[in-house]
């Protein structure tokens, strides 16, 4: 699986480069050993890949992804195949979440995207919990990711990573888990420099 996951990254940033030659990566050195959320903004197809590329990882994390997805021919193969958590977005899917908790107890890290939709240009959603949950849960921390939005052929990309943090609470209180959440987009917005940040909380 290690051989494979590098030969695809390395595919995979070859064929990037055609079409968005400036790449940079911010904060790479604040991502801590071990488990953490990772926490990013969603505004495109390729966001995982760039999230991927930016932490240049020997071996791949966990990500977790919408279930239509793994009902793609050939797709939903390979994403199974590299350990994709599948979730159902229009129920409440406990395996999916349960299945992400174990990774995190495992110590691995988990990718999701906790807008739990691609926003891009005016379009703004609220933040997602499941990822507040699972960081209280395993008492794993928090690591605010920004992706440059709005991307254009052959515009430059910033991955940027933003200091961890832990957060507390009951999973179980729906008000503190979604002020988690709000807080926690803001700060991804913020390391964007992104004016939206100034309408959350």
């Amino acid at each position: 699986m290690r051989f494979w996951y590098r030969l695809c990254y390395i595919i995979v940033r070859i064929g990037f480069f055609f079409w968005h030659p400036v790449y940079h990566v911010v904060g790479r050195e604040l991502i801590p050993a071990g488990k953490a959320v990772l926490c990013a903004n969603h505004s495109g197809m390729a966001d995982p890949l760039w999230v991927l590329l930016a932490l240049n990882a020997p071996n791949m994390i966990r990500i977790m992804a919408k279930q239509e997805l793994h009902n793609v021919p050939i797709l939903g193969w390979i994403l199974e195949k590299f350990r994709i958590i599948f979730v159902d977005r229009g129920h409440h899917d406990t395996s999916a979440f349960e299945a992400s908790v174990k990774a995190l107890e495992n110590d691995e890290k988990m990718l999701l995207f906790i807008e739990g939709t691609r926003c891009n240009g005016n379009k703004h959603v609220r933040a997602k919990t499941g990822a507040m949950r699972m960081a209280v849960q395993t008492d794993a921390p928090i690591v605010p990711i920004f992706v440059t939005r709005n991307r254009k052929p052959f515009c430059p990309i910033t991955v940027t990573f933003g200091e961890p943090y832990h957060v507390y609470g009951d999973p179980a209180d729906r008000d503190r888990m979604q002020q988690l959440a709000d807080s926690t987009l803001k700060k991804i917005y913020e390391l964007g420099e992104d004016t939206y940040a100034d309408q959350i909380g």
